[in-house]
């Protein structure tokens, strides 16, 4: 099913279930044969999916009315996060060099995961302990060590190491271990290495009683790609934290420029999480 960027005179001003005022970018809208699609909006999935049946019947009125409508452009391909919940709403996909005579194109795919104002006391409940309550690419090891309660020293850019569960210990002012991250999947051994650590203390005060946590992923191929290379199962370069959609896509190849993922949520009650994910469109 195509689906065609939705283009309009601004955005989509609405108040949502809670009487707050929001606005729908174009961007989050893409036209299809059954309808408008805002589902890659974080908007969308707010507070449970409560705004959705607003959201489908102001987007189908405005449809209607004409103050809506799809542009000549379909999308080419679909973008999700190999995981559910918030953490995908970092992933960045980077397109360069497509050439429509080899019928490939460069794809970079990059995640950043920014924990503000950690401490010692904290960073177990914002990384969570094990891969199962990790909330992003890392989480605290406590098999490998205990948090020491000590402030960490500054850190930037450290890969995690090739041992086993791919951890990294990031040392205390005391000399010792301030704590341990591993990978949340350490099944792919090659992309889990491609995670770095990045620890800033914050100051003042002085000394620093707080620090920042910064969790990166990046990933290039190493020469141009096809389309049905990407969205392969088997083939997917960037499965560790992707995955592209239909199966079996041969084309159209996307433009030049980037993407970045939202609508990912955290579970709620019984509603699932949600993965983010994104729509890339075709380049001609």
């Amino acid at each position: 099913m195509a689906l065609y960027q939705a283009i309009g005179t601004g955005p989509i001003s609405f108040l949502d279930n809670n009487d707050d005022q929001q606005e729908l970018p174009l961007s989050a809208i893409y036209v299809g044969p059954t309808g408008a699609d805002a589902t890659s909006s974080p908007l969308y999935s707010a507070d449970s999916g409560a705004n959705q049946p607003l959201i489908n019947a102001l987007l189908a009125q405005m449809i209607s009315a004409g103050y809506l409508a799809p542009a000549t452009t379909a999308a080419a391909i679909t973008a999700t996060a190999a995981l559910p919940g918030p953490m995908g709403n970092s992933i960045k996909v980077t397109f360069s060099s497509p050439s429509a005579a080899t019928g490939t194109v460069t794809v970079e795919v990059t995640a950043s995961e920014v924990y503000t104002g950690l401490t010692p006391a904290t960073i177990e409940a914002a990384l969570g302990t094990t891969s199962a309550t990790a909330g992003g690419l890392v989480y605290v090891d406590l098999a490998a060590g205990p948090v020491s309660g000590n402030m960490p020293v500054a850190v930037t850019n450290a890969p995690l190491n090739a041992g086993a569960g791919y951890d990294l210990a990031v040392g205390d002012v005391d000399s010792g271990t301030a704590f341990t991250l591993a990978a949340t999947n350490a099944a792919d051994t090659a992309d889990a290495a491609l995670i770095t650590v990045t620890v800033t203390p914050v100051t003042p005060p002085s000394p620093a009683v707080a620090f920042d946590l910064t969790v990166a992923w990046t990933k290039t191929t190493a020469a141009p790609i096809s389309v049905a290379t990407l969205v392969g199962a088997a083939t997917n370069p960037f499965s560790y934290l992707i995955s592209f959609s239909p199966a079996g896509a041969v084309g159209p190849l996307p433009p030049a420029g980037s993407i970045t993922l939202a609508g990912g949520a955290a579970a709620a009650g019984s509603t699932p999480a949600v993965a983010a994910s994104g729509n890339i469109l075709a380049a001609t």
